[in-house]
């Protein structure tokens, strides 16, 4: 018997375990302690912001009652980055000095290559919203990224956003097609050498768009 599938709102409390998913997938569907080994400090800037005054748009499945997987997004902007702002200085700063991130310099190196060598975005004013969508290993391939990006683009349309942008790579082949099935599409395209430490080459990333409203 398969297990219930259960979609809901994403929540503060729900913060630690997508943490560990956002980590455990966050290269290319793999775990991403190769380039970012500090999972907390991975954590705090890639999801607290979207639950602590920067998402809206944010949902997660369980299955048999157990969260595996998450669509986060932030409909506003500016709201997103005065959340970021607020993250980096109330918590990473302090816990950085403190020397509460058990292996934070590589992540930190990361973080510098994609200032420098980051990919294409779209229009802001067009597309202002933007999502991060991750599914464990055991909830893939079960039809559950559609819905997740269901209900995340009929909550931009409530909240009146005009059109959505995401950023991924064509090393991401999976993704590419459950986006292009909910009308996205491939809005810019650039090869970055911001993979080639880990992945040995260059990567082409992308910037897809769907309109909402």
């Amino acid at each position: 018997m398969s297990a219930q599938v259960l979609y809901r709102s994403a929540e503060p409390r729900d913060e630690r375990l997508l943490g560990e998913i956002a980590h455990a997938t966050g290269y290319f569907g793999d775990p991403a302690t190769c380039f970012f080994p500090d999972l907390q400090l991975f954590a705090d800037l890639w999801v607290r912001p979207y639950l602590h005054g920067g998402g809206g748009a944010s949902f997660v499945v369980e299955l048999g009652g157990e969260v595996q997987g998450y669509i986060l997004g932030a409909p506003d902007p500016d709201a997103y980055r005065r959340a970021v702002v607020q993250t980096v200085q109330q918590r990473v700063l302090p816990r950085l000095l403190a020397g509460q991130y058990r292996r934070p310099w590589p992540g930190l190196l990361y973080l510098l290559r994609a200032a420098v060598f980051g990919g294409p975005h779209a229009d802001p004013e067009t597309f202002p919203a933007h999502l991060h969508l991750n599914l464990l290993p055991i909830a893939r391939g079960r039809g559950l990224s559609g819905p997740l990006l269901e209900l995340h683009l009929a909550r931009l349309a409530e909240l009146g956003a005009r059109g959505v942008q995401l950023s991924t790579t064509l090393e991401n082949a999976a993704a590419l097609r459950t986006y292009q099935r909910c009308g996205f599409v491939i809005s810019g395209a650039r090869r970055t050498p911001l993979w080639t430490p880990w992945l040995g080459r260059p990567a082409v990333h992308v910037v897809m768009t769907r309109p909402v409203t």
